[in-house]
């Protein structure tokens, strides 16, 4: 395993993880009898910060907003990877994509690799801790890399009253494209605002009123569960912990690192550890849900994953700077690291004559109508840089500039700053061992564009037949 770990920082993590569980493995295996809580993990689909309780009035979510109340609400969590298989992949090991060849979104089955020998995902340690777990709502796992032992034990939500202490991860795809209205609580499209990136136009406030309708419908699903959980007496004895995978698929959002890319919603309810009603603006990442889990369920963490456990009783101290990594994204071809502190953003471009504008961006309504006005020069500068050559760096201050417009690479004040994070991404490249330096094979890219082409006729052949049925149903 490509992976050089900083010596004092393993010990560290090592004497912390064994230390701080909540109950040692040995007393579990003699049999001691104790109150574990169970933990229940709502995971949701491409979804940001847009929700009421991060200030967001164009929605309508009182589920979500009164966990928040109830819990912790963070304001600082962000995905590692701004699309689902890495997300996915580095939130079930711990680890950077990049260091378990996880990176590429997505890899065909015959290119996946194994995990490194020793690293598992995370139910492996719960599991032996003397957990049960089980994956509910959408089965998706869609990991970058094989995994031939049984990562769930149950997918059945009825079996897990009577099999505790139990983990749930129950996961929603309401906010994944292709969105779907809800008639019920629809968005005001007259008073819904864009962001500064996007031109302020019909078509794009109809897209942004979609996609926050379905967290309207997700918010509903989630206080369905939530009221499930309590029905069946398990809320009192669960901690319950809500989040996305990655950002919304708007215009420079999923797939990019910035921030609508990358910051993800946080909450969770567990009295022993958090008052009603706190705000936490530490920074945690997708790599920090794996060891705080098994920290929680009284497992030790194993040295090798990367994150840090976050809250619990084995709780570890906030990281000044966070990073995010973008490699290929399906056919497109690409490689873009960033380093996050809780102002200021540095994201480094290696393949900058890569424009933004890309096939996966192709389906979104405001970057089709904003790279049509860019042909006729009816763009201002801040916009139309999306469909030109990227710079090989970008420096941000999120405080002043949240939407990451204004370029400070060449700025005089700033220059100890771009020289610190350019410090900080190399260290972090060496001390991660990242595999995205290590270029895709034209023969791998060939085979991978070969199944995506016949995927893509299957789907032809299949929306084909439907129509001819339709007819004939008439």
């Amino acid at each position: 395993m490509n992976i050089k770990l900083d010596r004092r920082r393993f010990m560290k993590q090592a004497l912390l993880a064994s230390s701080a569980a909540v109950l040692p493995l040995s007393s579990i295996m003699a049999g001691e009898k104790v109150n574990r809580p169970n933990i229940l993990w709502i995971l949701a689909e491409d979804l940001g910060l847009q929700l009421g309780c991060y200030g967001n009035k164009s929605v309508r979510t009182p589920n979500l907003d009164r966990l928040a109340s109830e819990g912790a609400l963070f304001t600082h969590a962000f995905t590692n990877a701004p699309v689902c298989s890495p997300s996915r992949s580095s939130m079930m090991t711990g680890m950077y994509p990049t260091s378990i060849g996880a990176h590429n979104h997505r890899t065909i089955r015959e290119l996946k690799k194994e995990l490194p020998e020793g690293v598992h995902v995370f139910t492996k340690y719960l599991k032996d801790a003397g957990y049960l777990s089980a994956l509910c709502g959408i089965q998706k796992t869609d990991w970058n890399f094989v995994y031939s032992a049984k990562p769930y034990d149950t997918k059945n939500w009825d079996t897990l009253k009577d099999k505790q202490p139990f983990f749930c991860q129950y996961q929603f795809y309401e906010t994944h494209r292709p969105f779907h209205a809800c008639k019920e609580y629809p968005v005001n499209r007259d008073t819904l605002k864009v962001s500064p990136d996007t031109v302020d136009h019909k078509d794009c406030r109809e897209e942004l009123a979609q996609y926050m309708e379905t967290i309207n419908i997700l918010d509903q699903k989630v206080g369905e569960v939530l009221a499930k959980l309590k029905r069946d007496g398990l809320d009192k004895n669960t901690i319950v912990v809500f989040s996305g995978d990655n950002g919304p698929h708007l215009h420079r959002g999923k797939r990019f690192l910035y921030d609508l890319g990358i910051a993800m919603p946080l909450i969770i309810r567990s009295p022993a550890h958090f008052k009603p009603g706190t705000v936490i603006d530490e920074l945690v990442t997708a790599l920090d849900f794996a060891p705080t889990f098994v920290n929680l369920a009284g497992g030790e963490v194993p040295s090798h994953m990367q994150g840090r456990v976050f809250f619990g009783p084995g709780k570890q101290p906030a990281p000044e700077y966070i990073f995010a990594v973008r490699d290929r994204c399906d056919g497109d071809v690409d490689r873009i690291r960033c380093v996050r502190s809780k102002r200021y953003k540095y994201i480094r471009n290696f393949m900058p004559e890569v424009t933004g504008y890309q096939s996966g961006f192709k389906n979104v309504e405001a970057t089709m109508l904003m790279a049509k006005l860019h042909e006729s020069n009816e763009l201002p500068p801040a916009q139309a840089a999306y469909f030109k050559p990227k710079p090989a760096e970008e420096l941000y201050d999120l405080k002043n500039d949240p939407w990451e417009l204004n370029n400070l690479v060449s700025s005089d004040k700033h220059k100890k700053l771009l020289e610190t994070m350019r410090a900080k991404l190399k260290k972090w490249t060496v001390a991660t061992g990242d595999q995205g330096q290590i270029p895709e094979s034209e023969e791998d890219l060939d085979k991978y564009r070969k199944y995506m082409e016949k995927k893509k006729e299957e789907q032809r052949n299949k929306a084909g037949k439907s129509k001819i049925k339709s007819k004939v149903n008439r």
